[in-house]
């Protein structure tokens, strides 16, 4: 097989697209001393390693499960909105191309690869896409907290190209794992320059058509659920009131609770075993969400 016969011949067709990549943190530390499987003897052996398996494969298998349950909420509240039961059906429809969109999760070994086309012929608002992810991710954030398995990530757009249903792969995605991996370091999701850019185009787009109002609405806050990190790189916002009221709603103040306590019990455990690099992320966390506790809605 010669090297031109060896992949038939195929348009490619690349996009841009948003792509978040979120990592599962802590999973070295749950596989650490583990190598060649040999059968437990014992029932204490056969408990610890049911641990492992718990502490590994049940995280992975549990974020997943979430971001699956997050997002199918975040996608159709704004379909039930009261505000569409109001129009008239050949309005309905209108509302319905405009909230339209397709966000695909990709599993990734300990982690998830969330992506929305932002070339997509048949997604009126493409902002929609960006939107959903940053519901998804920023609630997979604080429930891992909230819930003992942290993660951390990045949201970014470049060109990227399905190579099959719901198989991306280029810059888009290799982007969003470099900020992930060298830039986000603790609990957080940072939010790329390109994603910024996008979003305040489409934020001060002059445009009247009821498409370009609203990716503009929906550019405004997804801006809006955008925080500054104190090394300069835009986060996103997850305890801000704009991500509560958009996204959370009525969990929020209980996984508030239950993550404020868990980032508490990892500052003090790293400050007694006096690990200096975890000590200074999770006093950073503490101060993050002492900052910002829930919002009382009005």
């Amino acid at each position: 097989m010669t090297a031109d016969t060896a992949v038939p011949n195929r348009e490619w067709i690349a996009y841009n697209y948003c792509v978040a990549f979120v990592d599962l943190l802590g999973q070295r530390e749950a596989l650490r001393d583990q190598g060649l499987l040999i059968p437990p003897q014992t029932d204490e052996q056969r408990k610890a390693f049911r641990e492992v398996l718990r502490n590994s494969i049940g995280a992975i298998i549990k974020l997943q499960e979430s971001a699956e349950e997050m997002l199918a909420p975040i996608l159709q509240q704004n379909l039930d909105s009261p505000r569409r039961a109001a129009l008239q059906p050949e309005q309905q429809l209108i509302w319905d191309k405009m909230l339209h969109t397709r966000v695909t999760t990709q599993r990734w070994s300990d982690g998830l690869v969330s992506f929305a086309c932002l070339g997509d012929k048949e997604i009126k608002c493409q902002v929609i896409g960006i939107f959903s992810i940053f519901g998804l991710v920023g609630s997979l954030c604080l429930l891992g907290l909230a819930t003992s398995h942290p993660i951390r990530g990045a949201i970014e757009i470049a060109w990227g190209v399905e190579l099959r249903p719901n198989e991306l792969y280029g810059p888009a995605v290799a982007r969003a794992y470099e900020i992930e991996s060298e830039i986000a370091q603790y609990p957080r999701i940072v939010v790329g320059p390109e994603t910024i850019g996008f979003l305040q185009a489409h934020s001060t787009n002059p445009d009247q058509d009821v498409f370009s109002q609203t990716d503009r609405e929906f550019a405004t806050l997804c801006l809006d659920m955008l925080i500054r990190d104190a090394d300069g790189h835009w986060i996103l916002h997850y305890l801000g009131e704009k991500f509560q009221f958009a996204v959370t709603h009525q969990q929020h103040a209980e996984l508030y609770g239950k993550a404020r306590h868990f980032v508490h019990e990892q500052l003090l455990t790293h400050q007694a075993n006096q690990n200096t690099k975890l000590a200074f992320r999770y006093s950073h966390l503490v101060q993050y969400f002492d900052a910002h506790p829930p919002a009382v809605p009005e």
